[in-house]
């Protein structure tokens, strides 16, 4: 096949031949263009916005953690030097209650919630944690159907 080709190229004049080679020279550049120079010029351009994407989330991971640490310098704590979180859980074991969970409230405060504990022993626990020097932002209680039993959540602040 191509000995016949080229037997039909060789048998053309020399404007014809001339002809043919600029268009093999043509269509030469374009396969390179678009098979090799195009898909290469795109992965590097979309390689490099990926970089661009990658170094500025990089760079507010920085930040975060710079803020992280800086709050983290700012540990919450109680007139005891105990962490809030330690204080409320110990002594709310004293008192036979048991929090559900606990979650820091900004550097000087606490969240607690509590399920199914007995009023009376929250009401005690919270009288003890004013005596010592903390004071109740927000509080939500409700029942339940056993008599003397509440669900509660609790904002503790220390002063």
């Amino acid at each position: 096949m191509i000995e016949n080709l080229r037997s039909q190229y060789l048998s053309l004049g020399s404007r014809d031949r001339l002809a043919v080679g600029a268009l093999l020279v043509f269509f030469g550049i374009l396969t390179f263009y678009f098979a090799i120079w195009q898909p290469l010029h795109d992965f590097k351009v979309s390689s490099q916005d990926e970089l661009n994407r990658q170094s500025e989330m990089l760079q507010g991971m920085r930040e975060t953690e710079k803020d992280a640490r800086a709050s983290s310098g700012n540990a919450t704590t109680a007139p005891t030097g105990q962490s809030l979180l330690s204080q409320v859980s110990r002594t709310a074991q004293q008192f036979g209650i048991k929090p559900n969970r606990l979650q820091p409230e900004g550097n000087d405060a606490v969240s607690v919630w509590f399920d199914e504990v007995s009023f009376n022993d929250l009401i005690k626990w919270l009288d003890s944690q004013s005596q010592s020097g903390m004071s109740v932002r927000q509080i939500s209680i409700d029942r339940e159907e056993l008599p003397g039993r509440v669900n509660a959540r609790i904002v503790l602040r220390s002063n």
